[in-house]
């Protein structure tokens, strides 16, 4: 008797803590009312549980990426369940100074090679008005990304993490100016076997710089991107290598707009020359630039992103999101057939939020690409999901 007794507090006193955080940001394990800590200390993130139906064969389990899509059509069901989506961040932040020091990790559970393992996101420093470490490329604008709960969302957008040392200043009252260099390895080339022997090579960093006017619930961004990509060439096996360099470039605006307290429009749009890899579907899948063998030489690809957002909140408990995304790539005489020339999705959800961090709902994905053989190929997705956050 007494052990149940004991289970049975223990049972209420979970629920308690579970009910408890669920109204909170995020968990605190230190703050003000510690007078002898000068360091806040919390966790954060969310544990989210996904039921995913295929109806079409898509190589992306955990997100859906139209660019994934099997070719041929494989038009064969499958069904997959995860928890990887689910995340953990821990942060530590000086209290009662004006010098803004901290620091924040994060982890998921998109393992390699499928596996339901830890993997680390984001870890940086920040101090004054200085970020160092890995985190969103200042060039990504996470702020549009909507209430859903597909790990990839809209294709077009521009969303990847890198190593970075980012500056921001306030501008004004409603005017932010953030500058970053970035890590040049994240450039994704295409390079061929033969006849040369050919090789990355990480020189000069990536610039961005990013301009944001508007308040914290309605604003604007405009951003551009120049990233040197640089590349070694030796014709023989006794030549030694040649460094090359061609430049690639990206101009990005984006921003969120609210009509009203329960409707708003996101969107963003991209446009540039060897920058695919900051897209959240392309990155390292070598877009960036491919070899131009008459001439011995890499030559960038071109690339346009359109996304449209829309949201909804149908009374303060269920909402729903609409969203359409297209992205081309631009076309090169010796470009290999097997890359994509196009791709699109599309995706729409019902979601019930009966506490601020618990949310659970459905949703619709449908994306479709085509390569420059004019292959095509399309699939749809219907996703169930569960998500706690603390």
């Amino acid at each position: 008797m007494m052990k149940k007794t004991k289970r049975g507090l223990l049972a209420s006193f979970v629920i308690v803590c579970i009910c408890n955080n669920i109204t909170q940001a995020q968990i605190k394990l230190t703050g003000k009312e510690d007078p002898n800590s000068e360091w806040d200390l919390y966790m954060n993130g969310f544990v989210q549980m996904d039921a995913m139906l295929d109806f079409q064969e898509i190589q992306s389990k955990d997100g859906f990426a139209a660019t994934a899509i099997a070719l041929p059509q494989q038009n064969s069901m499958s069904s997959n369940f995860s928890i990887k989506q689910s995340q953990i961040g821990l942060g530590i932040k000086q209290k009662n100074s004006k010098e803004n020091l901290s620091a924040y990790v994060e982890i998921d559970f998109l393992g390699p090679n499928g596996t339901t393992a830890p993997r680390f996101r984001r870890g940086y420093i920040t101090w004054r008005k200085f970020l160092i470490g890995q985190d969103w490329s200042n060039f990504s604008d996470f702020d549009i990304f909507p209430n859903i709960f597909d790990f990839a969302g809209p294709n077009g957008t521009m969303f990847v993490r890198t190593v970075q040392i980012r500056y921001t200043t306030n501008l004004s009252k409603k005017e932010k100016l953030s500058l970053s260099l970035e890590d040049p390895n994240i450039v994704s080339v295409t390079l061929p076997d033969s006849p040369a022997d050919w090789k990355k090579k990480a020189v000069i960093p990536t610039f961005t710089a990013v301009y944001r006017y508007g308040n914290e619930r309605d604003y604007f961004k405009a951003g551009a991107l120049l990233s040197p990509i640089s590349y070694e060439i030796k014709n023989n096996i006794q030549d030694n290598y040649n460094t090359h360099t061609t430049l690639g470039f990206g101009a990005m605006v984006s921003g969120k707009l609210y009509s009203s307290t329960l409707n708003n429009f996101r969107f963003q749009s991209s446009y540039g020359k060897g920058y695919a890899t900051n897209n959240i579907v392309l990155n390292e899948q070598h877009y960036d630039a491919i070899p131009d063998l008459q001439n011995n030489r890499l030559q960038t690809l071109s690339l346009l992103n359109i996304v449209g957002i829309y949201e909804h909140w149908w009374t303060p408990k269920w909402s729903s999101v609409i969203y359409y995304s297209y992205s081309q790539v631009g076309k090169k005489d010796f470009i290999p057939e097997n890359m994509i020339k196009n791709f699109q999705n599309t995706g729409v959800n019902l979601i019930y939020q009966p506490y601020k961090k618990f949310r659970i709902g459905a949703e619709g994905n449908y994306g479709s690409f085509k390569n420059f053989a004019n292959k095509k190929a399309h699939a749809f997705r219907l996703q169930f999901s569960t998500s706690l956050s603390f």
